[in-house]
C-alpha cells in the first residue's frame, strides 16, 4: 500500500470506527496514502458490512473502507490490549466514533493514550458532541440534520422539513475531521506533541447553516423553506423544462438581463416587477412562471446549450445514470476503477481533490481480519502465538 507520491505516505493511523463519519474520514486519510488499520469485533466486524445485503463486503462497505487493511481485535481483552497498546505506540492518528463514556471507561481515553504516545493525534467523532448535556445520547446523520436546523430550511414553503437526500452531516464531519487532523499534524511539526481533535455531527450541521442562520442571529427572524430557490436573488432556482429539469443562476442584473434577452423576452428587463434583485425576489412566483412557460417549448439540452452561449450559469439536473455520462465528469476520472478478487473491476467516486497522482483509491475494502497475521507478525508475534489468540477469540 505503501506509495512514496501520496501525500501522506508514512503516516500509520488506527481506525476504531463504523457507520459513516468515521470510516469516510479514514477512507480519505488512506486515499491520501496514509497506512490505515481498521481495527474490528472478532467474528462480527464493523456493522456496516451487513447493510443492504447478506454479504460481508456490500457496495456501501466496499466504498467507504477501500484503501485499508482489517485487524480483528477484542482490546478489552488482557492481551487484546497489550496489542492495541503497542499499536497506539507507533501510530500518528487514532480515530474513534463511540459514545463519549466508551473508551475511557476501558481505560483508553484520550488522557491515557497521550501518555503512552505524547505524538498521537486523537480524533473523536460524535454525535452530539463529547461533553454537554445531551452528550450521552449519540446520535445518526437524520438526527443532526434535524436538530441541526438543516431540514427546517430543506423543502417546499408549504410543505414538512425535509432531510437531505445525502448523508450531508456524516459525510461533512468526516471531512471536518480530515482538516482537523491536518492540522494537528502541521501543528506537531512544530510542538512535537499529538493533541485531541473533536467533532461532532450536530456541529457539523450548525456549520453548514452558518450563512443561512446568519439573519436570525442577528434580528431574530425565523429563516423558512424556499425549495430550491435563493432566499436574496431570483431567478435563481430549479426550473421545469420540456423534458426534465435545469438549474438557472440570474440574480445578479447584469446575467438576468442576459438571460431576458436568450429567452427572447428583452421587455422582461424594463419590466417593474423585475427591475432588480429585490424585486425579482418580491415577485418570483410570477417570475418563474413566466420562464418555465417558455423553457417548456424545448429540451434541458438545448436550453442549457442558448444560456450557456449567452453567458449565463446554468445546468442539467442530472439523474445518476446521466451524471456518470456526463462528459466532464468522464474527463476528471471521478470513477475509477479497482480490481476486486470477486467482483472483478470495481468502481469507485475518487476523493474529489488532485495532488499529482498522490490520491488515489489503493485497494478494495478488506475481507474481515484479511490483515491479521500480517499485522501481528509486524508486531513480533510468532504464528504459534497468533494461532493461540484466534482460539481464544482475542483475533
Amino acid at each position: 500500500m505503501s506509495d512514496t507520491n501520496a501525500p501522506l505516505h508514512g503516516l500509520k493511523v488506527l481506525d476504531l470506527t463504523e457507520h459513516m463519519a468515521g470510516p469516510f474520514c479514514t477512507m480519505i486519510l488512506a486515499d491520501m496514502g496514509a497506512d490505515v488499520i481498521k481495527l474490528e469485533r472478532p467474528g462480527k466486524g464493523d456493522s456496516s458490512r451487513h447493510m443492504g445485503d447478506a454479504t460481508e463486503r456490500n457496495a456501501y462497505f466496499r466504498y467507504i473502507n477501500r484503501s485499508k487493511q482489517s485487524l480483528t481485535l477484542n482490546y478489552k481483552s488482557e492481551k487484546g490490549r497489550e496489542i492495541f497498546l503497542d499499536l497506539v505506540r507507533e501510530a500518528d492518528i487514532l480515530v474513534e466514533n463511540y459514545r463519549p463514556t466508551v473508551m475511557p471507561r476501558a481505560g483508553l481515553g484520550w488522557d491515557v493514550l497521550k501518555e503512552i504516545n505524547p505524538r498521537l493525534i486523537y480524533a473523536q467523532l460524535s454525535g452530539l458532541g463529547y461533553d454537554g448535556p445531551l452528550a450521552s445520547r449519540g446520535g445518526f446523520d437524520l438526527i443532526a440534520q434535524g436538530q441541526g436546523g438543516i431540514m427546517h430550511v430543506t423543502g417546499e414553503p408549504d410543505g414538512p422539513p425535509m432531510s437531505v437526500g445525502l448523508p450531508i452531516c456524516d459525510l461533512g464531519t468526516g471531512m471536518w475531521a480530515v482538516q482537523g487532523i491536518l492540522a494537528a499534524l502541521y501543528q506537531r511539526t512544530m510542538t512535537g506533541k499529538g493533541n485531541l481533535v473533536e467533532c461532532s455531527l450536530l456541529e457539523t450541521a450548525l456549520g453548514y447553516s452558518s450563512w443561512t442562520s446568519a439573519g436570525y442571529l442577528v434580528d431574530k427572524k425565523e429563516v423558512t423553506r424556499q425549495g430550491s430557490r435563493h432566499r436574496q436573488n431570483a431567478p435563481y432556482q430549479r426550473f421545469s423544462t420540456g423534458d426534465g429539469y435545469m438549474m438557472i443562476g440570474a440574480g445578479a442584473q447584469s446575467i438576468w438581463e442576459r438571460c431576458a434577452t436568450a429567452l427572447g423576452h428583452a421587455e422582461w428587463i424594463e419590466d417593474p416587477r423585475f427591475a432588480s434583485p429585490r424585486h425579482r425576489v418580491e415577485n418570483r412566483d410570477a417570475l418563474e412562471a413566466m420562464i418555465e412557460k417558455v423553457l417548456a417549448t424545448n429540451t434541458t439540452a438545448h436550453w442549457v446549450d442558448v444560456l450557456v452561449d449567452a453567458g449565463v450559469p446554468c445546468g442539467p439536473v442530472h439523474n445518476y445514470k446521466q451524471l456518470f455520462e456526463d462528459p466532464q465528469v468522464i474527463h476528471r476520472e471521478m470513477v475509477v476503477h479497482v480490481p476486486d478478487d470477486e467482483l472483478g473491476d470495481v468502481p469507485h467516486v475518487r476523493v474529489p481533490i488532485k495532488i499529482g497522482d498522490g490520491i488515489k483509491v489503493r485497494k478494495v475494502a478488506p475481507k474481515l481480519g484479511e490483515h491479521n497475521h500480517e499485522i501481528l507478525t509486524r508486531l513480533g508475534l510468532s504464528t504459534e502465538e497468533i494461532e493461540v489468540l484466534a482460539g481464544e477469540g482475542t483475533i
